[in-house]
């Protein structure tokens, strides 16, 4: 069986949302692209931070207590981001997914967001590669 690499199974155009976007447009990109997390980039495709469902729905909840102003996502997003390689290992990828309790990686390459990971796509690899197996026995 063959090693699969990140970079066959990431989602190419993937969303990614400029600083200073609102959270309630990141809410929308959440929904519209069925994802729970987004790379926050600069204008030259660096991811700059991460931001989850979890980040808004705090910020939205202190938000909507206080009647503050409206969030943009420099105020909630994470800006210690962990990121994956297009080379890197799909097995890599799910040992860290356990560990670090993340469901996305932004695939950067060259200091470039390519790409994302999700805990579903390594999940479906992972299960063909099961299903493969069963029937080689």
């Amino acid at each position: 069986m063959t090693m699969q690499r990140v970079m066959n199974e990431m989602k190419i155009n993937a969303p990614s949302i400029p600083c200073g976007t609102s959270l309630v447009a990141v809410v929308d990109l959440f929904a519209k692209h069925q994802i729970n997390a987004v790379p926050v980039v600069n204008s030259t495709n660096e991811v700059i931070g991460f931001v989850s469902e979890s980040d808004c729905l705090q910020a939205l909840i202190s938000g909507s207590y206080h009647c503050d102003k409206p969030a943009i996502v420099n105020d909630v997003m994470s800006k210690n981001v962990v990121s994956v390689s297009p080379q890197d290992s799909i097995i890599d990828i799910a040992i860290r997914m356990t560990k670090d309790n993340l469901s996305v990686y932004p695939v950067v390459e060259g200091g470039q967001l390519v790409g994302l990971i999700r805990r579903g796509d390594i999940l479906q690899v992972l299960a063909e590669n099961n299903n493969q197996c069963s029937q080689v026995s």
